[in-house]
C-alpha cells in the first residue's frame, strides 16, 4: 500500500489482523478462483490464495520494526503509545478496578460512618457512578452531569441527590484525584512520563513535584489524541486536516493537578503544560525522522 506518513508506517508495522480476518480473505480468494472459467492447457501459477501482498507487508513491517528498535528507549515507548494499534478501552480496564472501588467505599465509611450505615447499598452506587464519571473525563469525554447520573441510578430528584450526597460525591472525587486515577496499565505511557518529566527539568532547570508527573501524563494523552489527525489523513508536510479539539479543558487540568482553576495560568501551570507539549513535538520529529526517509524510498 501507499503510506501517507511515517506515523502510518509505525502503526501498520505492529498491526496484526485477527485469524478471522485472514480466513475471510482466503475464502474470498478461493471463491474468486472457483468463479473463473477453466482454460484448456492453462498453467496455474498461483495457489488457492495469493499471499504476495501479505508477504510484502511483512517485509516492510520488519524493516520498520528494525528501525524503531534502534531508537532510544523513551522514543520507542513514546511512539508505541502514540501510534501503535490499541484495543478499545472500557471501564473494566481500570487497573485494580475492584480494589479502587472498595478503597473508595472504605473512605466513605470512615469519613461518613452514619451515612454509610444507613445507605450502604447506595454508597456503592455512588462510588461506582463517580468512578465511571471520572474515568470518562480522564479519557477526554464529556459525560453528563454527575447529579443527573446519580438521580437516574438511585431514582431520586436531582436537587435531593445534590443535597443529600453532594458532600460525599465531592469527597470521593477528591480521593480519586489523590489516587491520580492510577488506572493506566500501559507500560509505554509510564516510561514516557518519567522521561518527559526528566527532560522538562533539564530544559527549564525547575524542580519537579508529583503534580508535574500528573501533568506529564495529561500532556502525553492530550498530544497522542490530537496527533491522531496526522495518522491516516496527511503526509509528513502536514497538509490541512480536520484537527481534533483539545482532549482536556483547563478546568479539568487544574482539578487533576490540584490547583484552583483561577490560578491555572497565573501560577504558571499552563506554561508548564505548553513546555511539555513542546518536548513531545520534538520527540515526534526525532522518532519519525528515519521512518520518513524509508517511506520516501518506497514511493
Amino acid at each position: 500500500m501507499q503510506y501517507l506518513s511515517a506515523r502510518q508506517m509505525w502503526h501498520d508495522a505492529f498491526y496484526s489482523r485477527s485469524a478471522n480476518d485472514q480466513l475471510l480473505e482466503i475464502n474470498r480468494s478461493n471463491a474468486n478462483l472457483l468463479r473463473q472459467k477453466p482454460v484448456m492447457n492453462e498453467t496455474q501459477t498461483r495457489g488457492p490464495a495469493d499471499n504476495s501482498s501479505r508477504v510484502m507487508h511483512m517485509a516492510k513491517a520488519g524493516r520498520v520494526q528494525s528501525e524503531i528498535a534502534k531508537l532510544p528507549a523513551h522514543l520507542q515507548a513514546f511512539g508505541m503509545y502514540c501510534w501503535a494499534p490499541k484495543v478499545e478501552d472500557s471501564l473494566p480496564t481500570y487497573k485494580h478496578h475492584n480494589e479502587i472501588a472498595n478503597a473508595l467505599a472504605q473512605e466513605v465509611k470512615e469519613k461518613f460512618p452514619q451515612e454509610y450505615s444507613y445507605y450502604t447499598s447506595r454508597v456503592s452506587i455512588v462510588v461506582l457512578q463517580v468512578l465511571k464519571h471520572e474515568f470518562e473525563r480522564d479519557k477526554g469525554r464529556k459525560p453528563q452531569n454527575i447529579d443527573i447520573t446519580l438521580a437516574g441510578a438511585m431514582v431520586m430528584p436531582k436537587d435531593k441527590v445534590r443535597a443529600q450526597w453532594g458532600h460525599i460525591v465531592k469527597h470521593i472525587r477528591g480521593c480519586i484525584r489523590d489516587m491520580q486515577l492510577a488506572t493506566d496499565s500501559d507500560k509505554n505511557l509510564s516510561i514516557a512520563i518519567l522521561y518527559l518529566v526528566k527532560e522538562w527539568q533539564t530544559k527549564t532547570g525547575a524542580e519537579a513535584t508529583e503534580k508535574h508527573s500528573v501533568l506529564a501524563s495529561l500532556a502525553l494523552k492530550s498530544f497522542a489524541h490530537q496527533d491522531q489527525s496526522y495518522l491516516f489523513t496527511a503526509g509528513e508536510d502536514r497538509k490541512p486536516v480536520t484537527h481534533s479539539k483539545p482532549l482536556y479543558t483547563n478546568e479539568y487540568l487544574s482539578w487533576r493537578v490540584g490547583v484552583a482553576a483561577a490560578n491555572w495560568k497565573r501560577d504558571g501551570w499552563q506554561d508548564v503544560f505548553d513546555q511539555m507539549t513542546g518536548v513531545l513535538n520534538q520527540w515526534a520529529r526525532e522518532s519519525l525522522e528515519k521512518l520518513a526517509l524509508i517511506k520516501n524510498q518506497w514511493i
